[in-house]
């Protein structure tokens, strides 16, 4: 058994929870979920029957392959950075012995004449085709890096208060989420508070708002866009589309001018006649409003 102390799967987003029993001809009930992080109180219930149905499917696969082994069972994992409690290796651990890594797991059969085998080689790439692919990789890791770090913010954000320091849990649970180390982690965070305590802090405010939405997917033109975060102003019904960025000057940067035109028209066509306002929320606490 390959890598047996995995993390848990994360909780699922844009799914659907169906409550259809055996004798039904038809389902009692069928929830869309947009995040398993905060289900309607209509889906609780739903949503921990499934997720208790998950973890008898997890142990009926472990039997599985605890009993199908016919010799020797091994199991093999790479040393997590944390514990996984309910990971397959910690349920066994204490049943098992250490084997040496380079201890045969199974002795190969004597026998004479040739071998019946041949490894194939892959000829070297060429220089240039190899540094393209290393370039290729290397800016993928990037992005990946910096995707997380901006997932882990729209989180801190969802829990940041104005003027109040993001609880030390709060901080090592997006990290644990968007697998990011601690100072990554610690710096989403001041990323976040600064955006929650500066000037567009009303965004967050019960009495300056009357509809809020974090993360809002909306189809434009045939392509779905997702704005951090979307609200209306209670006093004058107008629509803010919000853009978090981390350049302090986003509203030079034509594409992000375009990005954010084409997510005003979104919302522009989703309700005809309203007012539809835009601006950037940086970093450093700004609102850039966009005439």
């Amino acid at each position: 058994l390959l890598d047996c102390d995995a993390a848990a799967p994360r909780s699922q987003t844009m799914g659907v929870l169906v409550e259809w029993r055996g004798d039904d001809a038809a389902p009692t009930r069928f929830v869309f979920m947009a995040s398993e992080k905060a289900p309607s109180a209509c889906a609780e219930t739903l949503l921990a029957e499934e997720q208790r149905a998950r973890h008898r499917e997890e142990l009926n696969g472990l039997y599985v392959a605890t009993t199908r082994a016919r010799e020797r069972l091994v199991l093999s994992s790479v040393q997590p950075a944390r514990a996984h409690p309910g990971s397959w290796w910690a349920r066994l651990e204490a049943l098992c012995a250490p084997t040496a890594a380079d201890e045969p797991l199974v002795v190969p059969a004597a026998h004479g004449g040739a071998p019946s085998f041949h490894m194939k080689k892959v000829p070297a790439a060429p220089a240039g085709l190899a540094q393209a692919a290393i370039k290729t990789i290397a800016n993928a890791t990037v992005d990946a890096r910096a995707a997380a770090f901006g997932q882990a913010v729209h989180r801190l954000l969802e829990w940041a208060l104005p003027g109040t320091p993001l609880p030390p849990a709060h901080v090592r649970a997006a990290a644990r989420e968007f697998m990011l180390d601690l100072a990554q982690a610690r710096s989403a965070a001041v990323f976040a508070e600064r955006i929650r305590a500066g000037q567009g802090a009303w965004v967050w405010d019960a009495r300056m708002i009357d509809w809020h939405g974090n993360e809002v997917t909306l189809l434009h033109e045939g392509e779905p866009i997702r704005i951090d975060r979307l609200v209306r102003h209670r006093e004058t019904g107008a629509w803010w589309v919000l853009d978090y960025k981390s350049a302090a000057r986003p509203e030079r940067d034509d594409a992000l001018l375009a990005q954010m035109r084409r997510y005003q028209a979104a919302v522009q066509n989703a309700y005809p006649g309203a007012t539809v306002r835009a601006a950037f929320l940086t970093g450093q606490g700004e609102q850039i409003d966009l005439e």
